[in-house]
């Protein structure tokens, strides 16, 4: 049986993508590439989410559900940026594939029980991690680019 705790779980990060789909939308077109006075514009943030959410968050989750305390790797999203052309891109193809591995996420906690999440694995040089921690990980990443998003669109004059 899934607890209520799991599923106030995904629905927070259901919340959360949908909270941050509707910020990044609130910005009009031509102002999607200015930071605002933060290090990211609109669509890098939009990017970041995309590329965290894909190649970050997702195989941590299936790490520490498929294998005995995985080693589980940093994601360097200042690295990728930089090495990414994020203001080439455009802010709601990138939103479109953040909300898409978000749900993929999302769906597939919903599928494991509730004991799952006291499944371990750890980062290079640190203590075990639970799947809990990951997702909670999750929440605060997301809280972040909420009240980065917030601010930007404050300054922009939003």
């Amino acid at each position: 049986m899934i607890r209520p705790e799991v599923v106030e779980l995904a629905e927070t990060l259901e919340t959360n993508a949908a909270e941050l789909a509707e910020l990044v939308a609130s910005f009009p077109p031509e102002s999607r590439l200015a930071p605002f006075g933060d290090e990211f514009s609109v669509v890098e943030h939009a990017c970041h989410l995309r590329d965290l959410e894909r190649d970050g968050f997702t195989p941590r989750i299936r790490s520490v559900l498929d294998e005995v305390d995985p080693l589980l790797f940093d994601f360097d999203g200042a690295g990728v940026a930089t090495a990414s052309n994020y203001r080439s891109e455009n802010a709601y193809v990138a939103l479109n594939a953040f909300l898409e591995a978000r749900k993929h996420n999302v769906d597939t906690l919903r599928a494991v029980p509730e004991s799952d999440f006291r499944r371990i694995g750890h980062y290079e040089g640190d203590d075990p991690i639970t799947l809990a921690a990951v997702v909670a990980g999750m929440l605060d990443h997301d809280r972040d680019h909420v009240d980065r998003l917030r601010s930007m669109l404050s300054n922009a004059g939003g």
